[in-house]
């Protein structure tokens, strides 16, 4: 005969997500004789499986358990921040940017300015040079009140839009490379300043007593549209030394410093005519009407606000940063004939409005004057980054 000893029964219960596809039968089937099998036979056997099924079910639970822990730990981000990281086509992981955080709040923690400035990828965009802060002490770059205020902040799972990821409402920035799979800081605001020059810097650039206003430096517009249309009009192949050393190509590959009609029907300029600039013909690259030109100093800072409405208005602004040898001026401007007068190195940008916030740029420019008696502000080297612009001066010899 065939007989059916009871064991467990294969029924839903809460457990059943943890013994992870483990199934058990309602009967094992023994094939035996009936004479043969003693009255205590179903108790002993079920007793002697009985160590078999918990020891499955105690792994299967203990697997379980100790992988819920795990996704526990590791679910510092939620559903919503792993929605948006697919948005941003998941060029990163919201617990890699938690981590991340976590780990430069750390080394903030420890006072670690030295292992804190290692997660920078060459210099910052904003915030102390690499050599400014080599061999000082965390205490001389940062204060008490800024390094508690950043150790409460919340390390983000998501970025702030294409701006990235920050810490304590900005003073730490950063993003991941995801050409190099590498997480980075670009940013850290509140650090001590540095002073550039130890030399005295006028406020302003002066020629004959007059402010250049802010508006009449060209400068490579955010879309690019303005150097890309010099390049193609002369041939430049090497777009991007031509966008970083324009000085090198005024007067060989582009042979004058007059303006271009742009493919928009527009004139533009690089090199910018000193006397259509105190008429006010000059405007961010572009040759326009005359326009009214208030031109104020602000900390250090010229200034100047256009509007063509009342509700349309865009501001320019320039610093001076530091002066720049006539040798070096000349050196940047091989193939102009001209003598340059006059050269600085100045943070230059402007502001439409919206949260893009300013468009800086950080440029070498020279003062050069003609036979002709005619003047020109040419721009000589462009820098993306203030640290890269300040560094390359500073080795000037």
């Amino acid at each position: 005969m065939i007989l059916y000893v009871s064991s467990v029964k294969n029924t839903q219960s809460p457990w059943s997500s943890l013994v992870r596809g483990y199934s058990f039968p309602h009967a094992i089937p023994i094939e035996t004789n009936p004479s043969s099998i003693p009255h205590n036979f179903c108790y002993c056997y079920r007793m002697k499986r009985l160590p078999l099924i918990l020891i499955v079910l105690f792994v299967s639970f203990g697997y379980t358990a100790t992988t819920y822990a795990k996704d526990q730990t590791a679910s510092n981000c939620s559903n919503k921040d792993r929605k948006y990281a697919k948005f941003w086509d998941n060029y990163y992981d919201p617990e890699d940017a938690y981590n991340f955080g976590r780990k430069i709040k750390k080394l903030v923690k420890e006072k670690n300015l030295k292992s804190l400035f290692e997660l920078v990828e060459g210099e910052l965009t904003s915030g102390p040079r690499k050599e400014f802060v080599n061999g000082k002490k965390f205490s001389e770059i940062f204060s008490d009140k800024w390094r508690n205020s950043l150790l409460k902040s919340k390390s983000p799972c998501s970025p702030v839009g294409w701006r990235g990821f920050m810490l304590d409402h900005g003073s730490i920035w950063f993003n991941k490379d995801k050409d190099k799979n590498k997480w980075y800081i670009f940013s850290i605001l509140g650090a001590k300043k540095e002073l550039i020059s130890g030399k005295k810097l006028p406020i302003g650039w002066k020629v004959s007593e007059k402010l250049i206003p802010p508006q009449c430096f060209s400068t490579k517009w955010m879309s690019s549209d303005n150097y890309e249309e010099f390049a193609k009009k002369f041939g430049i192949k090497n777009y991007k030394d031509f966008s970083k050393n324009p000085g090198k190509y005024l007067g060989k590959k582009i042979p004058n410093l007059e303006p271009i009609t742009a493919s928009w029907d527009e004139k533009i300029y690089l090199a910018a005519p000193l006397k259509q600039c105190f008429e006010g013909n000059l405007r961010g690259g572009g040759i326009v009407d005359e326009i009214n030109m208030d031109v104020k100093i602000s900390n250090k800072s010229i200034k100047t606000k256009i509007c063509s409405s009342k509700f349309s208005c865009q501001e320019y602004a320039y610093t001076i940063l530091s002066k720049v040898p006539l040798k070096k001026c000349k050196e940047l401007a091989p193939h102009i004939d001209g003598k340059c007068e006059e050269s600085f190195l100045i943070s230059v940008g402007d502001y439409s409005g919206g949260s893009m916030g300013w468009d800086m740029g950080y440029n070498i420019y020279g003062l050069f004057s003609f036979n002709d008696n005619r003047k020109f502000i040419l721009p000589l080297k462009n820098f993306y980054k203030k640290n890269d612009a300040v560094n390359y001066v500073k080795s000037i010899k």
